[in-house]
């Protein structure tokens, strides 16, 4: 475990926005958080948060005034491992896209969707992520988890996906503001035919990242939850009935809040450094010297916005802090 104090946020983070942090704790094997954990307890620190790539928060200008854990990848190299029955270990801090690559080396499928996503494997099942129609519920079996206690005292938990209450982009571990250690993934053996398909999906969800989304910018990836409730769904239907088509068979069901935004007219609507990118619209992108309160600022306008057309307030996908 590596001790920091006084941390600029906004050099470690994605967004390149945030204050100071008092103290991080950089684990990178299951033992740093374990040391990480007695540090808590022995400095009577009430005020944590866990970080892993920080590619989906936004921390206040004002900083942090706690710890942070923030995960890294195992040094060792052996954060990720097949077991048997094609089910894949990784530890919280691996990134996604190792568990990828350790599916197409051991001749697997399953998880190519997430091709392109940023974020730990813990992040990936704290948010329930998901890509192109799949999840990371789909494929999950169950986690190793940590439930910290104000007093410092932690409990240690195995949730499996039936008590993780998986939902659109969330999950216990969110809810419940658990630190997820490891995970375990079902996949699957794929014949040719469905590794060579599965690669190509793999490429081809990293190539559509990179053509449709700002990666130009600073961001912190999609800043609003897709409008997914029926009821909701409903409600702009009655006003733009020309996207049922786009709603049942591009977009799963829900209504894209890039699509939204823009038609709202707010593509490209700057508040000081920060930008709607004009690439995709559900990204706010950091375009030098941005501070947290000036995307705040552009979240609000497009919430008053969707109010003011819809009566419907959009949720926020992103982690604010």
């Amino acid at each position: 475990m590596q001790i920091y104090n006084n941390v600029l946020l906004s050099t470690i983070l994605w967004y390149q926005i945030g204050g100071v942090a008092k103290t991080v704790l950089d684990v990178a094997s299951k033992e740093d958080l374990y040391e990480a954990l007695s540090y808590i307890k022995d400095n009577n620190i009430s005020k944590v948060f866990v970080l892993g790539l920080g590619s989906n928060l936004l921390f206040s200008d004002e900083g942090y005034d706690g710890v942070i854990i923030r995960f890294l990848m195992q040094e060792d190299g052996q954060g990720v491992r097949l077991l048997e029955n094609n089910i894949v270990e990784s530890f919280a801090g691996e990134f996604l896209d190792s568990v990828i690559q350790a599916q197409f080396e051991n001749g697997l499928v399953g998880l190519e969707w997430a091709g392109g996503l940023p974020g730990t494997v813990g992040a990936a099942v704290r948010g329930n992520v998901g890509a192109f129609g799949g999840e990371i519920k789909d494929i999950f079996v169950k986690a190793h988890c940590i439930r910290l206690q104000e007093n410092g005292d932690y409990e240690e938990i195995t949730l499996n996906r039936d008590e993780m209450d998986f939902s659109y982009r969330s999950s216990k571990v969110k809810s419940d503001k658990l630190i997820v250690v490891s995970a375990q993934f079902q996949l699957r053996e794929g014949n040719p035919e469905e590794l060579l398909s599965a690669h190509e999906k793999y490429f081809e969800n990293i190539t559509y990242r990179q053509d449709k989304h700002p990666l130009d910018y600073p961001n912190c990836g999609s800043v609003f939850k897709n409008i997914s409730r029926p009821e909701d769904v409903a409600r702009i239907l009655e006003s733009w009935d020309d996207i049922k088509e786009l709603v049942n068979e591009k977009w799963h069901g829900k209504v894209s809040m890039g699509y939204i935004i823009d038609r709202l007219g707010l593509k490209g609507r700057e508040i000081g450094g920060a930008q709607i990118s004009e690439k995709h619209q559900n990204f706010i992108v950091n375009k030098g010297g941005a501070k947290a309160s000036d995307v705040k600022n552009l979240i609000v306008e497009v919430e008053e916005e969707m109010q003011e057309s819809f009566g419907i307030t959009p949720e926020v996908e992103i982690e604010i802090v």
